[in-house]
């Protein structure tokens, strides 16, 4: 039954990387394969839980080492498994995500193209410079104006009435 829930998932998965656009229906996909990824999570959460429980069971029977080697055996089956269910539902992520990025870079690519886009870039640009040419004249003028008022503080100390 697993085999077969495996090979019918593995080709639907195949056939669907020759989609090329994205879009709510590639969002609600993601969503759909991380929904499936928590209860992959949660099998494989499940199967460490009976692998630790028949490992302790396995320490009050005489032949421990047979016992933790079955344990191991079926907890290795188990995760293998899930593995087979995993690889190609992540494949089928990495691609979604690859169609999403390329669309984000092409509006990326696009926004930047726009002339009126442009002109506003070039716009904050320029008042970033002033902005900078501003905040480095202030501080000229604050340092100044820290270095006059310990002059004219020395200047007082000494022109004193007493």
């Amino acid at each position: 039954m697993n085999l077969i829930r495996y090979l019918t998932l593995s080709i639907g998965l195949s056939l669907l990387p020759n989609i090329s656009f994205a879009g709510p229906a590639e969002q609600a996909e993601l969503s759909d394969i991380s929904d499936r990824q928590e209860q992959l999570n949660l099998k494989r959460d499940w199967a460490k839980y009976r692998l630790e429980k028949s490992q302790h069971d396995c320490y009050d029977k005489f032949f421990t080492s047979s016992c933790l080697d079955k344990a191991r055996l079926i907890h290795r089956q188990e995760i293998k498994e899930i593995r087979a269910q995993e690889i190609p539902m992540n494949e089928r992520e990495r691609v979604l995500k690859s169609i999403i990025k390329d669309e984000r870079d092409a509006e990326r690519a696009a926004n930047q193209a726009d002339q009126a886009k442009a002109e506003q870039r070039a716009v904050n640009v320029k008042d970033f410079e002033q902005k900078k040419i501003d905040q480095q004249q202030r501080q000229q003028d604050l340092e100044k104006r820290r270095t006059d008022s310990e002059v004219r503080a020395k200047e007082n100390k000494k022109s004193g009435p007493f």
